[in-house]
């Protein structure tokens, strides 16, 4: 048995040699007869041992026939290279002894290797090593704590919490930030009563975040039924700030908008969701609801810069405006006592504003991470959403088909982004399309369709006769990502299906985002979308979300399209946002049901929505539940 260790000196690489070619001559369990207390266990020494001490420990241990006593230097120095990051020398170390350890030494040694891991181990391969059985309290701390990581790595925050839990040995502050990212149905109890305390105080909080009576009422069991749980001793400090706040009574609201000009359409779908959200919320009258006094629209288009600071003087919270350029201008101008939600997201270079800018004194840059929330149908959060969840359910070669539109080409753009940074590929499959015939031409190429025809021909050409044969695709290829209208969705999806092979069983799901689905589908629209997976408002997919709105809706705006559907569900949203957004700002992971997604506000104050699946078929939309 031989190995390299080309970052070695000559001298080390003699001495390693000698002892990785152990063969015959060592025992493979560990030497329990030896005499000698000094080559029986690592001596304690005040200074730690280097590298090439521990080695040098371990050849003398070998030339004295102590095989168990040699392996744990040998397994010190692979912990000491772990530490390190120096994966290399622990795979060299480790590779050869692993037939040679006793149980315990091998539940130490697969520890390394999954904490340094080979670049062909798959997440899952690590988990197996860290299931290796050892007596060692210290090994299986270190094992939890490394399947800790690997769930995090996953996004599989439940298992992540239990893993910590399970190591006796965690911050309490980090595991309960970790909770907050735990889906609502994953919240179940699990029999172990440490691990129940996260989930039960999480499911409190996000069920009575918004009642502070309620919250308080439940916070009050929760202490009774968990009197010893660290949570108990340790509260949660957004719990504590939810206690606090303070309630408005009343609330002026100013909404910008550009209700002239060539917006003037889209704002007007805006507007008429903001008044339903504000007539429905007036009728209802909620103990916990803030009321609003007073709500009045200002156009954007219409009023000078002076003119529009100043029709924002006197408001509680500013709602708008919809574009960049309005956002900037007012942002400043913003007192601490307000509270603006922006209907656009800045650019990360304008997302700062310079203290010189502001034309008071009152303006800061803590106004704006306090103050300010930033809520916008970004179309690049449904790509990063695609990204992470094709990552969660272990997609492995997409290839990503984006139209030459702007839109498009942004959401390609942050897919890839948020693609390559969850995978570490350096690279993705993308194309793009000029017309039909170059978009199947590049599928074909691809998927490797042209080569297989090519092969074909020259067997045709050697053999001299033509051939039966079907052409095959690529087998790596797992998955199909569309970013385009439904119309050019509509032509792209056959040209997917006609390009896999007729051999395989296997169906290459093809994930798209909202712009490929329609909601007035016919037949022939179903039939050309079948199989593929998309994203989109709950408003839009889900006919029981709010029946008496819906039908309202409906009736007033019979012939609505799509796009002015998701235009009334943003302002709905924007408006019962109204009173929920310092709590939501507080509590990571607290979710508000919307008619344009699950609303979440992120640690850069903007709002995110979670989208809800679906699925194509023939016949009609297919709710997916979560996988």
């Amino acid at each position: 048995m031989t190995i390299n260790f080309s970052w070695f000196n000559c001298r080390r690489v003699t001495l390693l040699a000698l002892l990785v070619g152990l063969g015959a001559c060592s025992s493979t369990s560990p030497d329990s007869t030896q005499a000698s207390p000094e080559v029986l266990s690592i001596p304690t020494v005040v200074v730690p041992l280097t590298f090439l001490q521990i080695l040098e420990q371990a050849e003398l241990a070998e030339n004295n026939g102590q095989a168990f006593s040699r392996n744990q230097y040998l397994l010190q120095a692979a912990e000491l290279a772990t530490s390190s990051q120096q994966c290399q020398r622990v795979h060299a170390i480790l590779t050869p002894i692993y037939a040679l350890l006793s149980s315990e030494q091998l539940a130490q040694a697969k520890l390394y290797r999954a904490q340094c891991a080979h670049p062909k181990d798959s997440y899952q391969t690590r988990l197996t090593l860290l299931d290796a059985p050892t007596s060692s309290v210290s090994i299986q701390q270190q094992q939890w704590h490394a399947k800790a990581a690997i769930y995090e790595a996953l996004f599989d925050a439940r298992n992540a919490v239990n893993a910590h839990i399970k190591s006796q040995d965690y911050d309490i502050e980090y595991v309960w930030r970790l909770t907050q990212k735990i889906p609502a149905e994953q919240l179940q109890l699990s029999g172990n009563t440490e691990m129940d305390g996260f989930v039960q105080l999480t499911k409190l909080l996000r069920e009575n975040a918004l009642n502070q009576y309620e919250l308080a009422s439940q916070l009050t069991q929760f202490q009774y039924q968990y009197p010893t749980h660290p949570l108990v001793r340790n509260l949660p400090a957004e719990i504590i700030g939810l206690l606090q706040i303070r309630n408005d009574t009343a609330q002026r609201v100013a909404v910008l908008l550009p209700l002239t000009g060539r917006l003037a359409a889209q704002a007007q779908h805006i507007k008429q969701g903001i008044v339903a959200a504000y007539l429905a919320r007036q009728s209802q009258q909620f103990a916990s609801e803030q009321m609003i006094d007073s709500l009045y629209f200002v156009d954007t288009n219409t009023q000078t810069d002076e003119g529009l600071i100043a029709a924002i003087e006197e408001a509680d919270l500013i709602i708008g405006p919809l574009l960049k350029p309005k956002l900037e201008l007012i942002l400043p101008h913003i007192k601490p006592s307000q509270q603006l939600l922006g209907l656009n997201r800045l650019d990360p270079a304008t997302e700062n504003i310079p203290l010189d800018t502001a034309p008071t004194a009152e303006f800061s840059i803590n106004t704006i991470v306090n103050n300010h929330t930033f809520f916008a149908l970004s179309p690049e959060d449904e790509a990063e959403q695609i990204a992470e969840f094709m990552f969660t359910q272990q997609y492995q070669q997409p290839i990503l088909i984006h139209a030459p539109d702007r839109t498009a080409t942004r959401m390609a753009e942050a897919f890839t982004a948020r693609w390559q940074a969850l995978t570490q590929h350096s690279s993705t499959i993308t194309l793009s399309f000029t017309d039909n015939k170059s978009m199947r031409k590049a599928i074909g190429d691809a998927l490797g369709v042209q080569q297989s025809r090519d092969r074909i021909s020259i067997l045709e050409r050697y053999l001299g006769q033509e051939m039966f044969s079907v052409t095959r695709n690529r087998k790596d290829i797992d998955a199909f990502v569309v970013f385009a209208n439904a119309k050019q969705t509509e032509l792209i999806n056959p040209m997917i299906e006609a390009s896999i092979s007729t051999f395989s069983d296997d169906i290459q799901p093809v994930f798209a985002s909202s712009r490929s689905y329609n909601h007035k589908l016919n037949k022939n629209s179903l039939r050309d979308l079948q199989n593929v997976i998309f994203i989109d408002m709950p408003w839009l997919l889900d006919d029981t979300l709010n029946i008496t709105l819906l039908s309202q809706y409906e009736t007033v705006f019979s012939e609505a399209s799509t796009a002015q559907k998701r235009l009334f569900a943003f302002g709905y949203d924007a408006l019962n946002l109204i009173g929920k957004i310092r709590p939501l700002q507080q509590v990571h992971g607290l979710i508000l049901p919307g008619l344009t997604g699950s609303l979440a506000i992120n640690d850069k104050n903007q709002v995110t929505r979670t989208l809800p699946r679906a699925k194509i078929t023939t016949r009609q939309i297919e709710h997916l539940t979560s996988e």
